[in-house]
């Protein structure tokens, strides 16, 4: 495997994640998940911008 698809691996995974955390809030624990959720979405930001920064070289290349 690539490190472009190791990193889609963990997109995916980091989004089936925030899915799950935004599927079982309730109002007991919604401010630990739902800063759970931020952290999660900036961690999925991150890798989706390292993944187009490696396509983008690639496809330079």
């Amino acid at each position: 495997m690539t490190e472009v698809d190791l990193l889609k691996e963990e997109i995916k995974e980091q989004e089936q994640e925030i899915f799950r955390l935004r599927n079982s809030m309730n109002r007991a624990d919604n401010g630990v998940k739902r800063k759970r959720i931020e952290t999660l979405s900036r961690t999925l930001g991150r890798l989706k911008a390292e993944v187009a920064a490696l396509e983008n070289r690639r496809a330079s290349a």
